[in-house]
């Protein structure tokens, strides 16, 4: 143990568990345990995980492999009062088995008016109950984490493939107590179709360190063809980023009012964007009292503003493909608040709106967007941080380390994925579960 950790261990925070990442050869656990809070397995869930590599087991008493790696918890079908109690009974029986590393995903039905009251309770009851437990857990460096579905969506086993393999995977390593929905009942969502596009376009903007940098290192690697967007003073580290992903790289201050026009005639050139990711972003901190108007104006052009501006023209243009995705970077500061940085909070938190509000009306064309709210992300960035201030960044939250660019980067690659087609209007949070704002 080093001495920082021996320090921090007197303070209450003990030596994090090493998470595990992907390798290429380490995806998904050989053997999931599906266990239900009834007699019965949801069909769409059991469907699902049969598109899966992975080999199903429905009773604890039959794996016979110890220690578990993975658990899915059926909480689909609430009966009455005694469902709370088979919730306890049925995770308890798995915890003392648990391997390090280990994935627990509950998957159960969202809140909605078609519902009754005691099963919209118990809906809401999962959140609180699986972001305490991500925090018991959390000390073996394992996750839990939830997905609602409803029954009536369309193509739900299709749909709900994809979440399950990421949040069993060990690509969702930093993301810990969130909950998606998948949300396709309206049917303007619909699974992928053969396109006659070979390869996919993404542009990815703010790529010459950093998240950026790690973002379109990993599109590249499914296999986009990715355009880098930065500034002037990044040009350097944007073109040695792109040089060694074989990409393109353009010099664009995205705050700029023709930006999104000057992104339209590349969108031409490259026969459309089939995504794209809004990165770049900045801070200037100051107390409110104290902030500059710059200061409040250049973080919210950059942030928050051009992203606006740049969707709407791209959009008016028809730039975006059809079954393209949108992925806005935001940041647990504008979900938590942060002192200092209310130009900043006030620019992440209207990322998360906005995605919200644009989800309806972006599913008519098959497009969609979401968002992605980072925590503490190891870069040279944080690496500047006072001591103090950064360590204690590092170790609040369930896994007690910071998370990596590459974390973040899975988030984008799995909101991205064609398969996530049923995923819209939503945050992924990839901070470890923040011990606050989480």
């Amino acid at each position: 143990m080093s001495l920082t950790n021996k320090f921090f261990s007197l303070l209450g925070f003990p030596e994090p568990i090493a998470l595990q990442r992907f390798n290429s050869k380490n995806s998904l656990p050989e053997n999931v345990a599906l266990l239900s809070i009834s007699q019965h397995i949801n069909p769409n869930i059991e469907q699902a995980l049969f598109q899966l590599p992975t080999h199903i087991i429905k009773s604890i008493a039959d794996l016979t492999i110890r220690p578990i790696k993975a658990v899915i918890i059926d909480a689909t079908d609430y009966l009455d009062e005694s469902s709370y109690q088979q919730l306890y009974t049925t995770i308890k029986s798995t915890l003392k088995q648990l391997d390090n590393n280990a994935k627990i995903l509950i998957i159960a039905h969202p809140q909605s008016t078609n519902r009754s009251e005691d099963e919209n309770t118990f809906s809401q009851s999962l959140i609180g109950f699986s972001k305490s437990l991500a925090k018991e857990v959390g000390r073996k460096g394992s996750t839990t984490n939830v997905i609602f579905i409803n029954d009536e969506a369309y193509a739900t086993h299709s749909a709900l493939s994809n979440p399950i393999n990421f949040f069993l995977s060990s690509k969702s390593s930093f993301i810990s107590g969130q909950t998606l929905t998948i949300n396709a009942e309206n049917n303007l969502i619909t699974p992928p179709s053969v396109t006659s596009k070979i390869k996919k376009t993404a542009v990815v903007t703010g790529v010459g360190q950093g998240i950026g940098a790690a973002i379109a290192t990993k599109l590249s690697d499914d296999g986009y063809f990715v355009i880098g967007i930065d500034i002037e003073p990044m040009k350097v580290q944007l073109n040695k980023v792109m040089n060694t992903l074989q990409g393109e790289s353009v010099i664009l201050d995205v705050s700029a009012k023709e930006a999104g026009n000057k992104l339209v005639t590349l969108a031409q050139k490259h026969g459309g964007f089939d995504l794209i990711v809004h990165n770049a972003g900045i801070t200037r901190d100051k107390t409110l009292a104290k902030m500059p108007e710059n200061f409040w104006q250049q973080t919210l052009n950059i942030n928050l503003l051009a992203v606006m501006r740049i969707n709407k023209t791209l959009l008016y243009e028809q730039a975006i493909n059809p079954g393209g995705r949108i992925i806005c970077l935001s940041s647990m500061n504008g979900i938590a608040g942060q002192g200092g940085q209310t130009n900043y909070a006030c620019s992440k938190a209207g990322i998360i709106g906005y995605v919200q509000s644009m989800n309806t009306k972006l599913a008519r064309d098959k497009i969609t967007i979401n968002a992605i709210a980072p925590g503490f992300i190891e870069t040279q960035m944080t690496k500047k941080m006072p001591f103090f201030t950064r360590e204690m960044g590092r170790r609040m939250n369930a896994l007690g380390q910071g998370g990596l660019p590459i974390d973040v980067a899975e988030a984008v690659s799995f909101l991205g994925d064609e398969h996530s087609f049923a995923i819209s209007g939503q945050t992924l949070r990839v901070c470890g579960l923040n011990i606050i704002g989480a």
